[in-house]
């Protein structure tokens, strides 16, 4: 039974599992893993935006690199304008290259759905750490997105548990971020909250994953 692990910060990981990777770190990308690749909506006023757009363009040619992100939208921190700027740039990158799309989105949900809206986006989209409520899952899932669901399944005092329970497993994702935390426990946690066997929480997202990256 494979554990798929659609989003990891841990470049040592010896799961099944994509790999967030920036632009400064490209060196660092061997070929027997798998890659996404993006712009940080933090990262955005502390770069050279052009640069990196370029090295993101480049990298997500190659065969490993699966996704483009995570990118997204971040109302914690500065600039959102600029992040919405960087943010569209990288959706065109990845409807370029024909690949999915990992985001990052912190209260920022309404103005992600306009964007959609507007951009129309037709390859596969990845909210990663998904933390809105059930009526924007709901929209969201409308445009065929998938939600990602980690370390805030165990916080029984978050609505994270309560939203993934009506999620259905066609649109789900589970990961670790940057969690210290192994992506066999996530499954399992999964397992637990829709009351089925963990078997068929991997062999939903086994499935998913072969859709959304047509591997």
């Amino acid at each position: 039974m494979t554990f798929i692990n659609i989003h990891t910060h841990n470049h040592n990981t010896s799961s099944f599992s994509v790999i967030n990777i920036f632009p400064e770190d490209v060196d660092n990308i061997v070929p027997e893993k798998l890659y996404s690749a993006g712009i940080h909506p933090w990262n955005v006023t502390k770069i050279n935006i052009p640069e990196q757009l370029q090295i993101v363009s480049e990298t997500v040619q190659k065969e490993n690199i699966i996704a483009v992100g995570e990118a997204g939208l971040d109302k914690l921190h500065p600039n959102f304008d600029k992040q919405k700027d960087v943010f569209i740039k990288q959706i065109k990158i990845a409807e370029a290259n024909k690949k999915p799309l990992i985001i990052h989105c912190v209260k920022a949900f309404s103005e992600l759905l306009e964007i959609f809206k507007k951009e129309k986006p037709a390859e596969a989209i990845i909210i990663h750490r998904y933390s809105g409520n059930i009526t924007l899952a709901e929209q969201f899932i409308k445009f065929g997105c998938y939600l990602s669901f980690g370390n805030e399944l165990f916080n029984e005092k978050s609505k994270t548990p309560k939203v993934f329970k009506k999620i259905p497993l066609k649109n789900i994702f589970l990961e670790t971020d940057d969690a210290d935390i192994q992506i066999s426990s996530v499954y399992q946690k999964a397992a637990e909250l829709k009351t089925i066997p963990v078997e068929f929480i991997a062999a939903a997202v086994s499935s998913n994953f072969k859709i959304c990256f047509n591997r």
